[in-house]
């Protein structure tokens, strides 16, 4: 399949962003000159009047017929702009990409080959090495974080180096499936759109780029919308860590509980009574994850995972425990302090290990 007989959509959110838009329009123009493709601008009312400079780009372009320019009034937000895009592109690929030319539309052709190829269903951007020269310091912390918080939470982009980019291309397909069950929040979409289009990890693929400086224009990065982020990220994981977290705390008075009854009540002897009650919490835990954190994820043995259970719970203990000798003893970082840094290390580890090895069976199902 040639991508002569395809329709390239790239869909551009904007804001404050005029003087991008020439040199934008010009190098896409150069760079797809012999591609059926059209440009999808959604503007939130810039008041530099981006919009209207989009416009007077394209005719001096002599591309005003490629050019659809959508303006959005009383409403904003970088990942809502994207779907307002997607439903207004007619193209048989879709490309998203910001206005500020971080991101080179000179990639493009190379970002969709993988579609045109049908080796993928979404194509990747992503920032390796000296990929991210034109980001600042603070902007690369956050989209490390917010890359980490990723992949602990959903399964489905473990495999990805960027699920925080913001320049990919997908077949409409992809947002067919998605479309109905959106709800865009934060400054990314491409998670939602891989999770809830179901897309396989094997039709996902990626494409190294640099990552240019920004020449005008504002950043669409600020704390409103990495709190949005976070929010969605939860709702994307159905609050799984959130119930993780929950069952564990139960599991604490599960623990004292049968402590106190063996050894108080029952005049068992303390190393006893300490398994008993630690073995207590564990099958407790299992129990609750299986019927409440993971009640969709029923494929596969109770007993296996039952098994794998008990292993990634002592892994977990494992390097809380390590952590604490380590922080404690060899850094000299206060006891207390390099336990709690260890529980949470242990949380973390113990939550992964669930998500991708206790209850793994239907992850496939859910990417």
């Amino acid at each position: 399949m040639g991508s002569e007989k395809l329709k390239i959509s790239i869909i551009v959110p904007t804001f404050n962003e005029a003087g991008n838009m020439h040199p934008l329009l010009s190098r896409i123009k150069n760079a797809l000159e012999e591609e059926n493709y059209e440009i999808v601008i959604v503007d939130d009312s810039s008041p530099d009047k981006t919009a209207d400079k989009a416009l007077e780009a394209a005719r001096e372009l002599g591309i005003e017929g490629r050019v659809k320019v959508i303006v959005r009034n009383g409403e904003r937000g970088l990942s809502t702009a994207v779907v307002k895009g997607l439903e207004n592109a007619d193209g048989d690929i879709m490309v998203v990409m910001d206005g500020d030319l971080q991101h080179p539309p000179e990639m493009i052709k190379s970002l969709i080959s993988p579609i045109i190829k049908e080796q993928a269903e979404v194509s990747i951007g992503v920032r390796r090495g000296k990929g991210y020269q034109g980001l600042s310091f603070l902007r690369r912390i956050v989209s490390k974080a917010a890359s980490t918080l990723s992949k602990i939470l959903l399964p489905q982009t473990r495999n990805i180096t960027d699920p925080m980019s913001g320049f990919f291309a997908l077949k409409k397909e992809v947002f067919r499936r998605a479309r109905g069950s959106l709800n865009p929040k934060g400054f990314k979409i491409l998670l939602e759109l891989i999770v809830k289009a179901n897309v396989p990890p094997e039709k996902i693929k990626e494409v190294e780029f640099v990552f240019e400086r920004r020449r005008w224009g504002e950043s669409k990065l600020n704390s409103r919308e990495v709190f949005n982020f976070l929010w969605h990220l939860l709702n994307l994981n159905e609050f799984r860590i959130l119930k993780f977290m929950l069952v564990g705390i139960s599991g604490i008075f599960v623990n004292e509980g049968v402590l106190w009854l063996s050894y108080y009540k029952a005049g068992i002897m303390l190393e006893l009574s300490a398994a008993l009650g630690i073995e207590s919490s564990i099958l407790s835990n299992y129990l609750l994850n299986s019927i409440f954190t993971f009640k969709k994820r029923k494929a596969g043995s109770f007993i296996g995972r039952m098994a794998r259970y008990h292993i990634s719970t002592a892994i977990g203990v494992l390097i809380n425990y390590a952590t604490l000798l380590v922080l404690s003893k060899a850094l000299h970082v206060e006891v207390l302090l390099s336990n709690l840094i260890g529980i949470f290390l242990g949380f973390v580890a113990n939550y992964a290990l669930s998500e991708r090895f206790v209850w793994k069976e239907l992850s496939g199902d859910e990417t």
